[in-house]
């Protein structure tokens, strides 16, 4: 028997031995500034992940912010897109004013000229940044810019030295069961690494309008936001930045890919800018796919066509069953909204329909979604009233925005709106959408006063309030 036994151990290392030696093959990659990056040396012949955790560590960074955050619960100290995780709300509604806090996450260098990326939650009102390596060395960093939608921000590492950088990979390349490491600092605890495997892709877990998360069940803890999820080359394919309320083995990242695409946008122009429709979209229960005429369920249900969209203009018409985006067939409404996101506006895209059981094609030329520019001047943040979020706050329809953030001083504050509270309506507009509050709020003007219809639990009550001119 012990001799069947070493037989069995012997070749679950050998088989471990051999995917470690054959996956982290590679040459060394060459950061966006032309300095090499901090890349794992091939053949490497180790039995554990010792080697690639070496190489891989030094581009890892420990982000210490001190600023102003909103008074959250013991729970938010992650601060993780709720629910998984800690998230806007805590445990129930709070109404406190921001509070001074110091703040601790993770974040990756991916350029050597000292170009990081962490999340959006980390340095969520920083008035200072300082990253720690791991050498020990500290050093001032700057935020560049930040993109709450997808809860990605860049850094820019003060000191004139080559920083050890890691490369972003191709995150449409993973595959589920592929072996990753998460790497950052879990309560503190500098340099921790752990293992397992992308359990899932294309998650959408009621985080934002973005959702597309890479599922792994290395441990990820908080104080791992930010940090990156690496395969077995040494890339960075997801930056960490939620965890499972409660769970074991489930975290979510975010794909290396659309890292890349936000961040490059931060770098050169300090925001990112994404094409807009003009449609609100609902999927296909099995009832409506009949009704509709869809057999396979797949496909967005225009619930409604904005004015003088870039929908409207090009014919699209409530009741539409949106089936294809430039040539790419659509599952479900997400997946669209990521699509069209992720389109330069001003581009023409080619929106194949279903209408009456008969597929076409329209063409349409995408406008500009309204910024953070706008929400600014309101003095808030808002996300999706997700089904999750409306069992959460026991709201009768998944309707409206829920505003997740208030800023101190701001006009929002001034008016006493508070985080948790849904926009029904602007200036009498009903608001059902993300999308139709980007178009309520890009129509403000600066310095006129407008009116909120806003549910406070099972409330409503309207709200005035005058825009920033800032």
């Amino acid at each position: 028997m012990r001799k069947y036994r070493l037989l069995a151990l012997g070749l679950v290392v050998g088989f471990l031995a051999g995917a470690l030696g054959t996956g982290l093959a590679g040459a060394p990659a060459t950061a966006p500034s032309g300095v090499p990056t901090q890349l794992v040396q091939a053949p490497l012949t180790s039995a554990t992940f010792a080697e690639l955790a070496e190489a891989v560590k030094p581009a890892v960074i420990n982000v210490t912010v001190k600023g102003r955050a909103p008074a959250r619960g013991p729970e938010d100290l992650f601060g993780a897109p709720w629910p998984f995780g800690p998230g806007p709300f805590g445990r129930g509604p709070n109404t406190g004013p921001d509070r001074p806090r110091r703040g601790l996450g993770s974040g990756v260098i991916i350029d050597a000229s000292g170009v990081a990326l962490t999340n959006a939650h980390v340095v969520e009102g920083a008035e200072e940044v300082e990253v720690t390596l791991l050498d020990g060395s500290r050093h001032k960093a700057k935020v560049v810019g930040v993109d709450t939608k997808t809860d990605l921000a860049v850094l820019r590492i003060e000191g004139a030295r080559n920083f050890p950088a890691l490369r972003l990979g191709n995150s449409d390349e993973v595959r589920v069961g592929d072996w990753v490491l998460a790497v950052g600092s879990p309560f503190g605890l500098d340099a921790t690494v752990t293992s397992g495997i992308v359990s899932a892709k294309a998650r959408q877990i009621g985080a934002g309008p973005y959702d597309d998360f890479l599922q792994t069940d290395a441990a990820i803890n908080p104080g791992n936001s930010g940090g990156p999820l690496v395969n077995m080359r040494g890339e960075v394919i997801g930056i960490n930045t939620a965890i499972v309320r409660g769970g074991s083995g489930i975290g979510f990242a975010i794909p290396s890919n659309l890292a890349r695409r936000v961040s490059a946008e931060l770098l050169e122009k300090g925001k990112v800018t994404r094409g807009w429709l003009g449609v609100s979209l609902q999927p296909l229960t099995p009832e409506l796919a009949e009704a509709f005429k869809v057999k396979d369920r797949k496909g967005a249900l225009v619930a409604e066509v904005q004015p003088d969209s870039p929908a409207a203009q090009a014919g699209l018409k409530s009741g539409d069953v949106i089936v294809g985006f430039n040539g790419k067939p659509v599952a479900n409404p997400g997946e669209l909204a990521r699509a069209v996101a992720m389109t330069d506006p001003g581009q023409t895209a080619r929106v194949t329909i279903r209408r009456d059981g008969v597929e076409k094609t329209l063409e349409v030329r995408l406008g500009e979604q309204a910024g953070d520019v706008e929400r600014a001047r309101l003095g808030l943040s808002v996300q999706p009233v997700t089904p999750p979020i409306a069992r959460e706050l026991g709201l009768d329809s998944p309707e409206g925005v829920v505003v997740t953030r208030v800023e101190e001083g701001s006009p929002a504050e001034d008016a006493g709106l508070r985080r948790g509270d849904v926009i029904r309506e602007i200036n009498r507009r009903p608001i059902r959408s993300l999308a139709d509050f980007e178009k309520a709020a890009q129509a403000v003007r600066p310095g006129e006063p407008i009116t909120l219809r806003v549910q406070r639990g099972r409330a409503s009550l309207y709200v005035a309030l005058t825009p920033s001119r800032g």
